[in-house]
């Protein structure tokens, strides 16, 4: 074997390893998952209340909708961050720590910040300023209440149908994924977004069906 073919063969192997390593993670999309306060907070002591859809976290998925994390990715500066007043604020009224206080001090959060990060946002292939950036304005394109309220779906206590829900969102940001809690109480509603945390699409049909809403008629309890 010539030199020449020996090292064009060693830079071929070189570039599928390359390339494999690059898609080794599998990411493919996001979740933007918005919890409901009066039912999420039956899981956890709340020490917060709110009267709107939350934060949870924006997560990266792969194209059947399991979440990704990478341990060996390396924390983002949430103090640096929260170094914006501005962009401090908007980070403690979008994405709070319910469990966390009381008051409204951003210092409170990062430890659910760090925690989102390490168990979501480590495993997608943007930078952590980006991805909280995105975060938050994604966050702030969707009212969750005003969208449903629109089709008369309003946190009243009463009982709707699991199909209004969904109708009501998809019209605007594609089929979500609805998870309750107790197989009837509205705990979150995932909206899908395209793997450059910019437009909103539809959720496939294997991430509807990781739904845990296990009842045709869902429950939205009124804030506390």
């Amino acid at each position: 074997m010539s030199a020449t073919l020996f090292i064009f063969i060693v830079m071929f192997v070189s570039c599928i390893s390359s390339g494999a390593a690059q898609n080794s993670s599998g990411f493919d999309h996001f979740w933007l998952v918005q919890s409901w306060p009066p039912v999420y907070c039956q899981q956890i002591n709340c020490k917060r209340k709110a009267s709107d859809f939350v934060l949870h976290g924006l997560w990266p998925v792969n194209s059947t909708g399991h979440s990704l994390k990478n341990s060996s990715k390396a924390t983002p500066n949430f103090y640096a961050m929260i170094r914006n007043h501005s962009f401090a604020i908007e980070m403690d009224e979008y994405w709070p720590s319910l469990g966390s206080t009381e008051g409204h001090d951003p210092l409170k959060h990062i430890g659910f910040w760090e925690h989102e990060w390490e168990q979501h946002g480590s495993g997608q292939p943007y930078e952590g300023l980006y991805y909280v950036q995105a975060a938050i304005r994604l966050r702030k394109s969707v009212n969750l209440l005003r969208i449903l309220g629109n089709q008369g779906i309003f946190p009243d206590g009463r009982n709707y149908w699991k199909t209004a829900y969904v109708d009501a969102i998809k019209a605007i940001y594609g089929y979500p994924i609805l998870k309750c809690y107790n197989g009837h109480l509205l705990k979150e509603l995932i909206i899908c977004v395209d793997g450059q945390a910019r437009n909103f699409i539809s959720c496939s049909k294997k991430e509807q069906g990781s739904s845990n809403c296990h009842k045709n008629i869902i429950n939205f309890p009124p804030p506390k």
